[in-house]
């Protein structure tokens, strides 16, 4: 296909569009997933200090370890730990000058991290992020800043600050490894959108582009169509033109060919109508209770007579006893087209044959003729819209390319199904099969 084929044009916009979709639903899902993640990392740590606050505030002990025992005392092994237990957690103890009061209990390694930490009461009560470093160590903190009540029974709580830090290196080193993670699934899942656009969009353009094709097929060979019979009448009229003085009877030759065309050109306007219309969804099936018998035998019996002079025999042999439900109108379009192209590719002193049987639910039509058949390679195209299998023939006859298309629409709106094969040893069957509920 070009490169500027409006197809590839409006596939690549499709493309992009679904591209563009994939991108930002797997970005918005990422986000969603790390900020549910961090929060959920953050939470535990900070309800982890809150815990630590009310254990100082209230004077309790930490949380012993939950050790699972056996029957006979020893150990088996320790339960998970809570959700708010905490082992990395350090307290600094300020008095009202900020100096700190439990150095001794941090302990050499930590002092020389923690002693710069100063006291700043804009942060009291308020969970904030700490980093410290010093000459040799650094970590990062979640730090808690409360006011301890002198009532307090430690001594060397009460009254004073106390800073509560919590090291999170653990934890940021995870929620930078569920980062990288993340966006590594985030780049494939990225390549994949790429390749189930492209997909979508090539699979979502073919029933589109089939449309465009078939319309513009449609509109060509319609013009087509139009234009040869319009040709004839006009040739015809301008050559009575150059007649004025002669009778109608001088002129029936002419008179009747216009005349001819007039009602090909009717008939080919009406069959692409419904056509268009089909395409549209306009018409819809009226489904009638019918006495089957007795309407298909209406139908039959005139097919009897233009058989006849012709020099055809028409055999008709109905068995569908009882009613069933049908569009009488469209049923009787399908009958038509499939006997009218009976006839007319059937030879002189040749013979058509009509078996109409019912089973069950079902109605079996069908038509065949021993004329000069249809070969394998038109059998795939019969039904095709504008098809001939034999363009001088069908000119000569009068035919279009539109009845059999329309044959199975009206089959398949009821339905069914229908299919040609060969009726040996010369000719073709044409077998329907409808449902009548």
């Amino acid at each position: 296909m070009k490169k500027n084929n409006p197809e590839n044009q409006q596939q690549f916009k499709l493309f992009i569009k679904e591209l563009i979709t994939f991108a930002f639903l797997f970005f918005t899902l990422g986000l969603i997933v790390y900020y549910l993640f961090q929060n959920s990392v953050y939470g535990n740590i900070d309800a982890a200090m809150r815990e630590q606050k009310n254990r100082i505030i209230n004077n309790s002990h930490q949380l012993p370890l939950h050790i699972q025992k056996d029957k006979d005392g020893s150990v088996a092994g320790v339960l998970p730990p809570e959700r708010n237990a905490s082992f990395q957690t350090n307290l600094i103890v300020f008095d009202e000058n900020g100096r700190i009061l439990n150095q001794s209990m941090l302990g050499e390694r930590n002092f020389t991290l923690l002693r710069n930490t100063t006291l700043d009461l804009s942060k009291l009560n308020k969970i904030v992020d700490l980093p410290l470093a010093s000459d040799e160590l650094s970590a990062h903190f979640r730090s808690l800043l409360i006011k301890v009540p002198k009532n307090n029974q430690n001594v060397l709580y009460a009254g004073h600050y106390v800073l509560i830090l919590q090291n999170i290196d653990a934890d940021l080193l995870a929620i930078n490894s569920f980062i990288e993670t993340l966006i590594i699934t985030l780049i494939i899942f990225w390549i994949l959108a790429i390749a189930i656009s492209y997909f979508l969009s090539k699979s979502s353009m073919k029933p589109i582009i089939k449309s465009w094709l078939r319309q513009r097929d449609f509109s060509s060979n319609a013009a087509h169509e139009l234009r040869t019979p319009l040709t004839v009448i006009q040739n015809q009229m301008e050559y009575l033109l150059t007649k004025p003085k002669d009778t109608v009877m001088d002129q029936i030759k002419p008179i009747s060919t216009s005349l001819d065309e007039i009602q090909h050109l009717k008939i080919l306007t009406n069959r692409l109508l419904m056509l268009a219309r089909s395409d549209s969804n306009i018409i819809q099936v009226n489904l009638q209770n019918t006495q089957l018998n007795s309407w298909f035998n209406n139908i039959l019996t005139p097919y009897t007579e233009i058989a006849s002079s012709q020099n055809k025999q028409l055999l008709v042999n109905v068995n569908a006893s009882g009613n069933g439900m049908l569009d009488q109108d469209l049923i009787r379009q399908l009958m038509v087209i499939l006997l009218d192209n009976a006839i007319k590719y059937t030879s002189a002193h040749g013979e058509i044959e009509v078996s109409i049987n019912r089973v069950k639910d079902s109605l079996d039509i069908k038509v065949s003729d021993n004329g000069i058949g249809i070969s394998n390679s038109d059998k795939v195209h019969i039904f095709d819209r504008f098809y001939r299998t034999d363009k001088s023939r069908n000119s000569k006859t009068g035919g279009n390319g539109l009845g059999l298309s329309i044959a199975q629409w009206i089959v398949t709106e009821h339905k069914g199904k229908i299919s040609v094969k060969d009726n040996h040893p010369t000719g073709t069957i044409f077998q329907v099969t409808i449902s009548l509920k």
